[in-house]
């Protein structure tokens, strides 16, 4: 184990203040404090021990520890987990040093300070690199390094590996507490996700989910000696790539629905306005990785915990917001925005508004039955098929031979020939791509809404107004967000390539051919 020594400012008052006083003049021109690149080193596998703070204020900063770094090195020695971690009643590894609980302030002290200090002095008697010895060594106020820690995600190709190792028993896992039996108990059905129960933080007698989620992974992959065991195996995004994954993953049934209708809760059905929202469960299902894309806190009904008029239970997030929040990945709203910076979709969606919507959008979505015929009708609906347009209905409002072949735009003739623009192949090209997306022929209804790709603010027809009926030839400073007629043209043909990828013709006369002589 390697570890650097440094001087610390703090022991030294008189270099503090000038120390201080320079970085003050020099975050004055912008050279110091936020924004300062970071010296110190990026790791995945750092624990913060801080178990000071449940007796009150820590009197020095915590320690930030390299818990690999000590693996291999207790590895190397012949040692394994069991020299610094004590097991339980239950035979797991405790995630404390030493001890099963803290017992008090002296004794949680007096262990780490015993143990670790007497095990870097013995490693570095041997003529071994050792870690630090004295306080500041440990406690240092700039840590040489810092968390570059990913986030482990359990999702369904990793849970369905799982299951097949266990011969399809859930209970290793999944358990509930018994308030009778006043134990945990596996209950077969009932299966939950791990954080229903555990939160970021302990709650009563519930551990946080990190804590958790170590003591049950960690233990069952140690005691098996399979699966990763290595706080980098986890958390490095290098490692997590390197997870293999299932290419077809069998559907997880946990009772869940093929097919719902979205409403309100049924206490609250009164109160609701619209139509209520036909959804394909089974087929979210497939383009997910796992449930908490949409149900991010529980495994419950989006209207348990988003009511109309905004609860508790949900944050106070209204059903409205929950579902339409634009800038969140658990919303619908939300989600199908970032499909549109699809390839296929880009070429319109990026130089739109975000968040502008068609003229019956709303209509797309809330498309089932009324709330006060939802108790009756609930049970006549049973797939999303019902509710989609009939391929007779998702077609262009008018035929093939009233799309122009090619339009030829003048606004540089002056110094270029006029430019030939390859309209009906455009038109065809950007069809063929989202013919076999569906999000795209779903929310679209109609063929035609791709000509509103570029005739943004027209209404559908064969016979959109011309782009100079709102672009005038001059930059118009009373409205920033209608360009010029040259800066429009620009903007939409050249921003359309890159968003889709396509190779962008080169220099003014890719476009332009270069006027003839007269």
């Amino acid at each position: 184990m390697k570890h650097t020594k440094r001087r610390y400012l703090h022991l030294y008052p008189g270099v503090l203040i000038l120390a201080l006083a320079a970085c003050l003049a020099t975050a004055m021109l912008g050279g110091c404090g936020e924004g300062s690149a970071s010296t110190a080193e990026g790791r995945t596998d750092l624990v913060v021990i801080d178990d000071m703070g449940v007796f009150g204020s820590l009197e020095r900063p915590a320690v930030v520890f390299p818990h690999d770094m000590h693996t291999e090195a207790l590895k190397a020695a012949g040692k394994d987990c069991q020299t610094c971690h004590l097991k339980d009643n239950d035979g797991k590894l405790s995630q404390k040093l030493l001890r099963l609980a803290d017992d008090d302030y002296q004794t949680v002290m007096d262990i780490y300070h015993d143990n670790c200090i007497t095990c870097h002095k013995e490693t570095a008697a041997t003529g071994a690199e050792a870690g630090p010895i004295t306080c500041g060594e440990c406690h240092q106020r700039t840590p040489e390094y810092e968390s570059v820690r990913q986030p482990m995600q359990m999702d369904k190709s990793l849970h369905y590996r799982h299951i097949a190792a266990h011969k399809d028993s859930c209970s290793l896992c999944h358990h509930q507490y018994d308030e009778t039996a006043q134990k945990l108990v596996y209950v077969e059905g009932k299966e939950e996700s791990c954080r229903d129960c555990h939160r970021a933080q302990k709650i009563d007698n519930r551990v946080s989910l990190r804590h958790a989620a170590h003591e049950a992974c960690v233990n069952c992959h140690v005691e098996k000696n399979q699966g990763r065991q290595t706080c980098a195996g986890c958390h490095d995004a290098a490692q997590q790539a390197t997870i293999a994954k299932l290419e077809m993953v069998p559907r997880l049934k946990r009772n869940q629905p093929d097919f719902v209708l979205i409403s309100a809760a049924d206490k609250e059905l009164a109160g609701s306005k619209l139509a209520t929202v036909p959804f394909s469960h089974v087929g979210h299902e497939g383009f997910t990785d796992n449930c908490r894309v949409c149900h991010h806190e529980s495994l419950k009904a989006c209207n348990d915990c988003h009511t109309l008029q905004g609860d508790a239970t949900g944050a106070g997030v209204k059903a409205q917001r929950a579902m339409h929040e634009m800038n969140s990945s658990h919303s619908c709203v939300g989600c199908h925005e970032v499909q549109k910076s699809e390839m296929e979709c880009a070429g319109c969606h990026a130089l739109m508004e975000q968040g502008r919507l068609s003229e019956h959008a709303c209509t797309i979505c809330h498309a089932g039955p009324l709330t006060e015929d939802l108790e009756k009708s609930r049970s006549k609906y049973t797939s999303l098929d019902q509710f989609r347009p009939k391929k007779s209905e998702f077609r262009l409002s008018f035929s093939d031979a009233d799309i122009p072949d090619s339009v030829t735009i003048k606004i540089l003739s002056d110094k270029y020939e006029p430019a030939v623009f390859p309209h009906g192949k455009i038109v065809r090209a950007l069809m063929s791509r989202i013919e076999n997306n569906k999000v795209a022929t779903h929310f679209h209804g109609r063929e035609d809404v791709v000509c509103q790709g570029c005739h943004h603010h027209s209404p559908i027809g064969k016979r959109p107004p011309l782009c100079e009926s709102c672009h005038g030839q001059a930059f118009n400073e009373a409205n920033l967000h209608a360009p010029g007629l040259y800066g429009a043209y620009h903007r939409q043909c050249i921003g359309c390539h890159e968003a889709m990828g396509l190779t962008k013709p080169e220099g003014c006369e890719g476009c332009h051919a270069p006027k003839k002589s007269q």
